[in-house]
């Protein structure tokens, strides 16, 4: 038995070093290299003076490669014709400049601003906005000018912001910000609000801020942000300027119309919808007949008619406000939509909200003996509709109770809609849940300038869970507030139209003041907060 014992004991050894080797593999390659690459040196040094080489070298502690060095690297100021970046493509441990000495002004400071062009070749770890200065004077303009960027509505301000100083020259014109390049350039620093002009000129200038999307240095109103001193930067100076960045509202402007189905075009715009609407300009032999509503998420009209057109083209007239646009199609025979009726999803909690339905083509007539509402305990619920004619939705209005559950049944031909077809029968469930899974808010803000006020809870993302609109009162209260944490802020509607205005940088114009009260308030169930803000 003993020897039976060592000789399994022996077996089983022999399998087990066996399968740990057969284990083995390759030693990692420690900790990833997270560490941006690092200038060494240059020929000519940094903030040399009394410059007259056409070639700058700087070296590198790794092999770098230039990301989008087209748009990333910007000459401050502008150099033309623009030096050549070598290498292109490949990685090296250095980076060159081919300058043409003709174009460089004497007695002038120049800045290289590389962005976050430079990445080490492994790892694409950025070397966030290193710059190289040199003069082709005796000296180095040393003049700056410090301040703050903050976003006039959002809580946190967007990444890549740059700020830029126009001279106010006998060319300068507002219109510079969308066609030429600035003088000076710099960036917000990442994570903070702080930027720093350094190497100035002494002068005057215009200062805007950017949230350069394109990184080209220019504003694209689509998609930037901006925002701008209103008075002249007359440097030296050493006042600290802060700068609110927004984004404009865009100018009306219709699209080409396309065709959905049969009866059904899609016309898109940009800007904001006010008195619009769309009317057929090309002659029909037949009567016409034409609705539309609006999409929830994007900016598109749908817009049905009947009966179907034989016409090759048909020219629109798309009227918002005092703007009318002119814009054509040409139809195709294709399949027709067929009425399909949907429950308008919500977030916002459903004692506060409305229940909807949302219809794909427009309803025309509502039955409400064909409709009916019960709760749990299958007792009818009175109710009353209203028709959101904007957005084609069919509003239920109802005195809702806590921790209940209704049903809605819509018998068939509860709904027509425009091309007389009904709906067959359908049942939709609304859930309301307890008062104690919600919180509630009394908020007394001392030091408000002006009524009225708009009060809103946002959550970290900028999702708004709860508003409030006051006109002369410092205490608002909110109502049953969906658990979590939160964020207070205030804007001052002085216009009054109950919503924020954004600002408009050839009028001039700021956006409405918008604060926010820096600490976040966490929010429990079944449970009331009492709070007290000083604005400043």
């Amino acid at each position: 038995m003993n020897i039976h014992f060592s000789s399994l004991l022996f077996a089983l050894m022999f399998t087990f070093l066996m399968s740990s080797c057969a284990q083995r593999g390759r030693p990692d390659g420690g900790p990833k290299d997270v560490e941006p690459p690092e200038f060494v040196s240059s020929t000519p040094e940094n903030y040399s003076t009394n410059y007259k080489r056409e070639e700058i070298t700087i070296n590198f502690d790794e092999y770098v490669k230039l990301d989008d060095p087209r748009q990333q690297i910007f000459f401050s100021p502008p150099i033309e014709p623009r030096p050549n970046i070598y290498p292109s493509g490949i990685a090296s441990r250095y980076v060159r400049l081919s300058i043409d000495r003709d174009s460089l002004d004497p007695n002038t400071t120049y800045t290289v601003n590389f962005g976050k062009s430079i990445e080490d070749n492994n790892e694409g770890n950025a070397l966030p906005y290193f710059k190289y200065v040199f003069s082709t004077g005796d000296y180095v303009d040393s003049l700056q000018v410090e301040g703050n960027v903050f976003d006039a509505y959002e809580r946190i301000s967007d990444e890549n912001v740059s700020v830029m100083l126009y001279p106010l020259d006998s060319t300068y014109s507002d219109s510079v910000v969308y066609r030429d390049t600035p003088r000076y350039v710099s960036f917000v620093r990442d994570s903070t609000s702080l930027f720093s002009l350094d190497n100035l000129k002494p002068g005057d200038y215009k200062m805007v801020a950017i949230s350069d999307k394109n990184n080209n240095y220019k504003f694209d109103p689509a998609q930037d942000k901006i925002g701008f001193v209103e008075e002249a930067i007359s440097i030296p100076t050493d006042q600290l300027y802060d700068i609110l960045v927004f984004k404009e509202e865009l100018d009306f402007k219709a699209s080409r119309p396309k065709q959905v189905s049969r009866n059904h075009f899609e016309f898109g715009f940009k800007g904001r919808l006010k008195d619009f609407r769309i009317d057929l300009i090309s002659d029909t032999e037949e009567p016409f007949e034409a609705r539309y509503f609006k999409d929830e998420e994007t900016d598109t009209l749908h817009y049905w008619y009947k009966p179907y057109l034989q016409n090759d083209s048909l020219l629109f007239a798309f009227k918002n406000q005092e703007r009318i646009d002119t814009v054509e199609i040409r139809p195709k025979e294709i399949e027709q939509d067929s009425l399909k009726i949907s429950e308008v999803k919500t977030e916002k909690n459903k004692l506060l909200a409305d229940f909807k339905l949302r219809a794909n083509t427009p309803i025309s007539r509502i039955e409400k003996d064909s409709i009916r509402m019960m709760n749990k305990d299958s007792v009818p619920v009175d109710f009353y509709l209203e028709l959101d004619s904007l957005y084609n939705h069919l509003v239920f209005k109802f005195e809702k109770q806590p921790l209940e559950s209704y049903k809605i049944d819509l018998l068939p031909g509860a709904i027509t809609d425009f091309f007389d077809a009904t709906n067959d029968s359908l049942n939709f469930k609304y859930n309301t849940k307890s008062i104690e899974d919600f919180a509630n808010l009394q908020l007394t803000i001392t030091n408000v300038d002006t009524f009225p006020i708009i009060v809103e809870l946002v959550d970290e993302d900028g999702k708004v869970e709860s508003s409030v609109y006051e006109t002369e009162s410092n205490t608002v209260n909110f109502k049953l507030i969906r658990p979590g944490v939160y964020f207070i802020r205030l804007i001052y509607d002085l216009n009054a139209n109950g919503r924020w205005d954004t600002g408009d940088f050839l009028k001039g114009l700021k956006p409405e003041p918008v604060l926010y009260d820096s600490r976040p308030v966490e929010f429990r169930p079944f449970r009331d907060e009492v709070l007290t803000i000083t604005l400043y």
